[in-house]
């Protein structure tokens, strides 16, 4: 069900990405770079929200069953999530340079 949900919401979105009219100056190559730049954020928000969500998910079981060693647990897990936002922003700066250098 998730599957096709994706697959329909993805469909969707490009179907609207390129309905827009063709101006003068546009080309297919421009058009591919915008949805390449949106594809590129999108999915790596998406990934890094999944993720985000599975080290929250692990460190709550952790401090669960092991309350002891709940506060190291926080400070790992705050560090690996600094690491994951840095993924979200490294696939914005690719996105970033999709729609500026030409």
């Amino acid at each position: 069900m998730k599957t096709r949900l994706l697959m329909l919401s993805i469909l969707f979105a490009t179907g609207v990405a390129l309905a827009q009219e063709t101006t003068q100056g546009t080309s297919l190559k421009e058009g591919l770079m915008y949805l390449g730049a949106g594809l590129a954020i999108g999915l790596a928000a998406l990934g890094t929200g999944i993720g985000m969500g599975h080290a929250v998910r692990g460190t709550q079981e952790g401090a669960a069953r092991n309350p002891t060693v709940s506060g190291r647990l926080q400070t790992v897990m705050f560090i690996g999530l600094a690491f994951i936002e840095t993924l979200a922003l490294y696939a914005l700066l690719v996105a970033i340079i999709l729609l500026f250098v030409k």
